[in-house]
């Protein structure tokens, strides 16, 4: 707990500007996304939120239509809020799972791209 503490402490203004940042694009272009803002197509990590909340749900079929690296994601974060705030970690999987969690998410990217259907 202290170490959120002095991480909110230390890190409260780029929250603040991520807020303020998504808030001015939502009412300008009611679009959060720079990537679609500027190249008018999906960005690697488009339907995150909706796979996210999907798997909240417990919807997974619908989760993993979505955009499967969800999971990847949610596991990234998972392990990095344990080691971070919880419990530190023996073992650091951190590089190594985050490099792996961001291939998966380019790689369903560029086979959406290639044969242009979104199960991919």
């Amino acid at each position: 707990m202290k170490q959120l503490r002095k991480d909110l402490k230390n890190y409260w203004y780029i929250l603040l500007i991520v807020a303020i940042y998504m808030i001015v694009m939502e009412i300008i272009f009611h679009k959060t996304c720079i990537f679609q803002i500027l190249f008018h197509i999906n960005c690697p990590g488009c339907g995150l939120t909706r796979a996210t909340f999907a798997l909240f749900r417990g919807d997974i079929k619908s989760s993993l239509h979505y955009n499967y690296s969800c999971i990847f994601w949610l596991i990234t974060i998972l392990l990095f809020i344990i080691d971070r705030y919880i419990k530190p970690l023996k073992i650091k999987p951190f590089p190594v799972l985050f490099i792996i969690t961001c291939l998966v998410t380019i790689i369903r990217y560029i086979l959406i791209i290639v044969f242009k259907n979104p199960i991919f």
